[in-house]
C-alpha cells in the first residue's frame, strides 16, 4: 500500500465521477482539528493511515465513497450535523452511503451560525448548486 497507489485510485474515480478533488478542503478540515482537538486530530491520522488509505490502495473500497465517509468523520468531530446531497435543481436530500454523479455532498451543521462544509463537489456545478455552495459555506 502507497500514497502513490492511493492517490491515483483517488484521481481515476474522481475524474470517472465527474468530481473536484476534495483532498484540499479535507486537509483545511484537519488543520482546523489540529487546532480545536488533539485526540480528534490523533484519530483522524490513525484512520487515514489505518483504514482509508490501505482500502483505497488496495481496491477494497470506491475511493470517492471512501473520502467522502473519511470527510463526514471529519466534519462530524468538528461539529454535529446532518449530510445533504443536492441535486442539479439545488434540491437537498439527505444523502445516501454512496456520492451520486453530479450532486454536491454537503455537511450542514446543527448551529446555525457555523458555516457548512462541501464535502464532495462535481467539477462543474450548476447554477443552483453553486449558489448554494457560496450561500451555506460562508
Amino acid at each position: 500500500m502507497t500514497t502513490d497507489a492511493m492517490n491515483a485510485q483517488t484521481d481515476e474515480s474522481l475524474e470517472a465521477a465527474g468530481f473536484a478533488d476534495m483532498r484540499p478542503d479535507y486537509r483545511a478540515m484537519l488543520r482546523r482539528l489540529k487546532q480545536r482537538d488533539a485526540r480528534g486530530f490523533a484519530e483522524a491520522t490513525r484512520r487515514f493511515e489505518e483504514v482509508l488509505a490501505p482500502a483505497v490502495a488496495g481496491g477494497d473500497a470506491d475511493p470517492v465513497a471512501a473520502w467522502v465517509d473519511y470527510g463526514a468523520w471529519l466534519a462530524r468531530r468538528l461539529g454535529p450535523g446532518r449530510l445533504v446531497s443536492l441535486d442539479a435543481s439545488g434540491l437537498a436530500i439527505d444523502a445516501g452511503p454512496e456520492p451520486v454523479p453530479g450532486h454536491v455532498i454537503l455537511y450542514l451543521p446543527d448551529e446555525a451560525r457555523d458555516p457548512a462544509i462541501a464535502l464532495l463537489v462535481p467539477v462543474v456545478p450548476s447554477v443552483a448548486q453553486k449558489a448554494a455552495i457560496e450561500l451555506l459555506t460562508r
